[in-house]
């Protein structure tokens, strides 16, 4: 008899964790909860060119819940570019969804300070200086080192001197041809290529784990204040001779607003989607807002393959 008992509870078991589970599905209940949308912050974007017009663009934040993902552009704000004291007004072109003033060219060694009134918020602001361009001194062409047995990469040096103090750059290449071939009705057709070319640098302390665009940004700290020679792979064979074009490298001298801001966009944009990442912060200079205002000047050569 006490053997039956047991088998009873051994065979009804089961049977309870069946009715447990089931009990605990069948109770599931939707419950809605609202989320609080905040006021949106105004969102300022500026990037400051020596020798380019003025030009910012203003929208709203979204929530993140917000599933539209365009950013439509502030229309009727007043937006002023402060330089020693003088006001230059921003008007709001539709075209481009920017404000700009097409009377005054931005200069660099110049301090700039944008201000933004939009009704109901306080004055949003952010100052930005212009760096002086950098020019490049010297462009080396290196040869070709071999990768695997189907392709191989461009070796290029890059020189320029490095002004004293604390400096940042940001080092980019792009390939252009143009040529011209007949179609089938005996058409002459003119086509060209113009895309930007990865750069990845030798020496491992200018790496980093994101590349957007292909690249180089980084600062002086192992040449301040002395002449800087970067050795570079371009990611691809451009110096042949069925390779009719030009690499045209780009130096541009950048605030430190400027490398900031990208340097955590680089990473928030490198870890988008990785759930074990760390979240980034990206760098903002902007008072009563979100956004970046920075600065650069840039210097350019060419080398003909």
């Amino acid at each position: 008899m006490k053997m039956n008992k047991q088998l009873t509870w051994i065979f009804l078991a089961p049977l309870k964790l069946v009715g447990v589970v089931f009990l605990f599905f069948a109770c599931e209940t939707a419950v809605d909860i609202e989320i609080p949308f905040e006021k949106p912050q105004i969102t300022l974007n500026s990037n400051l060119r020596h020798n380019l017009f003025p030009s910012v663009r203003l929208t709203y934040s979204k929530h993140i819940l917000d599933n539209n993902w365009e950013f439509v552009p502030i229309k009727d704000a007043a937006v002023r570019l402060i330089h020693e004291g003088e006001a230059l007004p921003l008007a709001f072109v539709e075209e481009t969804g920017e404000y700009t003033n097409l009377n005054r060219l931005l200069v660099e060694g110049n301090e700039y300070r944008v201000e933004v009134e939009v009704e109901g918020y306080e004055t949003v602001t952010a100052t930005e200086i212009i760096p002086i361009s950098v020019p490049i001194k010297d462009l080396i062409y290196q040869g070709k080192v071999k990768v695997d047995a189907w392709s191989s990469n461009d070796d290029v040096r890059i020189i320029f001197d490095d002004p004293e103090g604390e400096n940042y750059y940001e080092i980019s290449a792009e390939f252009y041809r143009q040529y011209t071939y007949i179609d089938q009705d005996g058409n002459t057709v003119y086509y060209e290529d113009n895309y930007p070319l990865y750069l990845e640098p030798k020496n491992p302390t200018y790496e980093k784990d994101y590349n957007t665009d292909g690249e180089l940004l980084i600062d002086d700290k192992l040449f301040e204040g002395r002449e800087a020679t970067i050795d570079l792979f371009l990611n691809g064979s451009y110096f042949s001779d069925d390779m009719e074009g030009e690499i045209k490298f780009t130096l541009k001298t950048v605030t430190r607003n400027y490398y900031l801001f990208h340097s955590t966009y680089g990473l928030q944009w490198w870890n988008e989607g990785d759930p074990f990442a760390q979240p980034v912060q990206v760098y903002t200079n902007i008072s009563n807002g979100i956004g970046i205002v920075m600065g650069e000047s840039i210097s350019v050569k060419r080398i003909d393959p």
